[in-house]
């Protein structure tokens, strides 16, 4: 017999074993903590609702596919509703032909959540559009700025040509390169001042950061002191950044990223009125300049490009990003940046697929 139903504690052991085959060694062992991590992240989390589950497509017992779902609050002009994010999305090799991937889909974007966003490339947007979803375009567009230019174009070309053993030999030219080609990148030391940026802080000065926004997140502070301590514990990404820019006694924003010495640090997000994005924006590459980090990227929020756009940052198509719901509203203002919600708002930062688990 074949089904899909809710998520249990006790498909813990299947599920890991599928996602370790599918995602990660290929094989169906799976490190001893990988178990412990969707537990933590899929049932035990302070938003878990049990009215929006992860799915699991089972057959005579056996977990064939597997949906993780991380439900979001937010506010929709002053009203509270749910965000769904699908995420770990994987299926059996041997019984794809069955579609139990699109089944597990179309289930869970007919649940009750106001709005399903998520993130991915062809596969995963052919079946959305097919079930009723769109691409939101703006969205798609990643930002990156440079730090150390000839770092990153050099271990993307060994990359590409899979020569990555030459890193170590081609860095010291690279790096030659970049102390001469840098010196009009460099950013200057910013005057505003940068402290860590608490929960506490993030609910305080939220609204009066991100202004008259149609769509924003309804943060709690045991959600965000969750989320905080889990980011952090990703370390492949780097070595989390959390940052609260003030002038004198002003709250200016905040920027959320991860640095990565030698690499390209992520950001998580960005929180500013429009006057003070520039200095923030300052405040971060700074940050990330001094942290040795070679780039530092994004996702495109329209209230950015402008300052963006000034300070030598490249823009390119990345990641599609999806979105699914019932209500035009919505989507609208998602898709005409009336939104303010970040890759910190979805399950873009997660370790499942890159940390050891051991």
């Amino acid at each position: 017999m074949s089904r899909i139903r809710p998520f249990e504690r006790d498909d813990l052991p299947g599920v890991a074993s599928l996602y370790e085959s599918v995602m990660r060694s290929g094989g169906r062992t799976p490190p001893p903590l990988l178990g412990a991590y969707f537990e933590r992240t899929l049932l035990d989390h302070p938003w878990a609702d049990p009215e929006i589950p992860s799915l699991v497509y089972e057959d005579d017992g056996r977990i064939l596919a597997f949906l993780g779902s991380h439900v979001r609050r937010l506010r929709f002009d002053g009203r509270p509703i749910r965000m769904a994010v699908p995420g770990q999305f994987v299926s059996d090799r041997a019984h794809r032909h069955k579609a139990v991937g699109a089944l597990l889909l179309r289930r869970y974007l007919s649940g009750p959540q106001d709005i399903t966003v998520a993130e991915g490339e062809a596969p995963l947007r052919f079946m959305w559009e097919k079930l009723g979803g769109v691409a939101l375009q703006p969205a798609c567009i990643s930002w990156t700025r440079h730090l150390q230019p000839a770092r990153v174009l050099g271990d993307e070309l060994l990359e590409r040509s899979h020569r990555q053993r030459w890193k170590p030999v081609a860095r010291p030219i690279s790096a030659l390169i970049d102390a001469v080609a840098t010196r009009k990148l460099r950013v200057s030391e910013p005057s505003n001042r940068g402290e860590p940026l608490t929960p506490e802080a993030v609910l305080e000065h939220l609204l009066s950061v991100v202004g008259e926004i149609r769509l924003i997140p309804d943060y709690s502070e045991a959600f965000l002191r969750w989320l905080f301590d889990e980011m952090a514990a990703v370390r492949t990404r780097g070595t989390l950044a959390r940052c609260l820019v003030r002038d004198q006694d002003r709250v200016l924003g905040w920027y959320i990223t991860y640095l990565q010495p030698g690499g390209i640090g992520q950001v998580m997000q960005i929180a500013a009125a429009d006057r003070d994005i520039p200095a923030v924006l300052d405040h971060l590459f700074h940050h990330a300049q001094s942290s040795g980090s070679a780039a530092i990227e994004g996702r495109l929020d329209a209230r950015l490009f402008e300052a963006l756009a000034g300070r030598r940052c490249v823009l390119r198509y990345g990641t599609r990003v999806l979105a699914h719901s019932r209500a035009p509203e919505l989507l609208s203002a998602m898709a005409l940046g009336h939104a303010f919600v970040t890759r910190m708002d979805g399950e873009w930062w997660m370790g499942h697929h890159r940390e050891s688990f051991r």
